[in-house]
C-alpha cells in the first residue's frame, strides 16, 4: 500500500486551519513516540536512552505517514523519574514504574522543583528536539505531552497508596499535588523557554473508571486549573488527554480552561462536539487497539470515517488521532492505511465544517 502524498506541509496545513482556510486534509495525529521504534528495529529500551534514536524514529515516522506531529513525548513517566521514581525498560514495551520515589507523603517537603537542564533523561530528550528543530522546523511544528499533577503525583507515591491517602490523609494528598502541580508548570515552561514547543497534559488517572466524582473535584480540578491557567501564561492554549470514561465530568474539565480535549475511544465525539464544541477543539477517538492494531484497513477507513462524520465540522476544530497512544506492534501497513483513509475522508477540510471527502457519505 502507498501513502497517499499531500500537498501542504504541516506547519502550512495547521496554520491555514487555525485562519479557517480550507486545507488538503484534515489535521491528523500518529501517538506514537516510543510505541514504533520496533517498526525500524529499535528496540524501545534503546530508544529511551539515544538521541540518535529519538532523531531517527520521529524522522522516519513523518517520512513514512505524513502526520502533522512531531516531538518526543515525555509521556506518563519522563518527570517521575527525573524525580526519583525508579523504572525498568523492557526491550520490546514500553518502561513501567519498579519503586515510586517517595515512602511517605511527608518526604516531598524535602523535594526540590524538577531541573530540565540536568534531571533525568531531559538532557537528552531536549537534545533530540534541537536536532529536530533545526532539520525540521521549516515546516513542521513541534510539540509534547506530559502527565499531569495527578497522575504525576501518584506514580512518585504509587498508585494504590495515593488513593488511599485521599481519604486518609487529604492535607497530605493536597501538599504533594501542589508540588507536583509546581513541577509540571515548571518541567513545560523551562522547555517552552528553550526549545519553543507547547505541552498538552494528560491524566490517565481521573477517569471514572478510577475515581469518583468527589475525588475528581476535591483533588484534580482545582490543580488543572492552576495548571492551565499558568501554562497558558507562556504557550497560549492547553490541552488534555483522559482515558477511561469522562462523560459525566467533561463540564468540569471544559470549565477548568483547556483549548483542546482528547477524549478516549470509549466516549462519543458527537455528544462531547455537541455540549462543547464552541469551547474547544476535540481530538480523537480511532479504536486503537481493535481497529487501528489488529484491524483491516477497510475496518480502519470506517472508524475514521466514523469520527470524521462526528466531529470534522466542530467549530473550534477537530484533530483526527487514536483513542489513545498507537500501540507497540501496528504494522506500517496499518497506519498508512491510517493516514491514506484521513487524506481521502478529509480532504478539502475547513474549521467547522464538513470535508469535501465526506459528501457522498452525509
Amino acid at each position: 500500500m502507498e501513502l497517499i502524498k499531500l500537498e501542504m506541509t504541516p506547519k502550512e496545513r495547521a496554520l491555514a486551519y487555525a485562519r479557517g482556510e480550507e486545507v488538503d486534509r484534515i489535521p491528523t495525529s500518529l501517538s506514537a513516540s516510543e510505541t514504533a521504534p520496533p517498526l525500524y528495529g529499535i528496540p524501545i529500551c534503546d530508544y529511551y536512552f539515544s538521541a540518535d534514536a529519538m532523531v531517527e524514529v520521529e524522522t522516519r515516522l513523518a517520512e513514512d505517514f505524513q502526520a502533522d506531529n512531531m516531538g518526543i513525548g515525555l509521556g506518563l513517566r519522563t518527570l517521575v523519574e527525573a524525580l526519583g521514581t525508579e523504572l525498568a525498560y523492557p526491550k520490546e514495551s514500553v518502561s513501567y514504574i519498579v519503586k515510586p520515589a517517595l515512602a511517605s507523603l511527608r518526604d516531598v517537603e524535602n523535594m526540590e522543583l524538577v531541573n530540565v537542564e540536568k534531571d533525568g533523561r531531559f538532557p537528552l530528550i531536549t537534545e533530540a528536539f534541537e536536532r529536530l528543530q533545526e532539520r525540521f522546523g521549516e515546516e513542521r511544528i513541534l510539540g509534547s505531552g506530559l502527565a499531569g499533577p495527578f497522575t504525576t503525583a501518584a506514580s512518585l507515591y504509587g498508585t494504590e497508596k495515593f488513593l488511599k491517602a485521599t481519604v486518609k490523609d487529604k492535607e497530605g494528598v493536597h501538599r504533594l499535588l501542589q508540588y507536583t502541580t509546581d513541577c509540571v508548570v515548571k518541567c513545560c515552561q523551562d522547555l517552552n523557554r528553550k526549545l519553543g514547543i507547547k505541552f498538552t497534559l494528560s491524566e490517565p488517572m481521573v477517569s471514572k473508571n478510577l475515581l469518583s466524582k468527589r475525588q475528581f473535584m476535591e483533588f484534580f480540578i482545582p490543580y488543572l486549573k492552576q495548571s492551565v491557567e499558568r501554562m497558558n501564561q507562556f504557550q497560549g492554549s492547553t490541552g488534555i488527554h483522559i482515558c477511561g470514561s469522562t462523560h459525566d465530568r467533561w463540564a468540569e474539565v471544559v470549565d477548568a480552561g483547556i483549548g483542546s480535549f482528547w477524549v478516549d475511544n470509549c466516549e462519543s465525539l458527537k455528544e462531547l462536539k455537541e455540549a462543547f464544541g464552541d469551547r474547544i477543539a476535540i481530538s480523537g477517538n480511532v479504536v486503537p487497539v481493535d481497529v487501528l492494531r489488529n484491524g483491516t484497513p477497510d475496518e480502519i477507513a470506517e472508524n475514521i470515517r466514523q469520527c470524521i462524520a462526528d466531529a470534522a465540522d466542530n467549530p473550534c476544530g477537530y484533530n483526527l488521532c487514536p483513542g489513545c497512544t498507537t500501540p507497540v506492534g501496528t504494522s506500517k501497513e496499518n497506519m498508512i492505511a491510517f493516514m491514506n483513509a484521513a487524506a481521502i475522508y478529509g480532504k478539502g477540510a475547513r474549521k467547522g465544517q464538513m470535508p469535501k471527502g465526506m459528501k457522498k457519505y452525509v
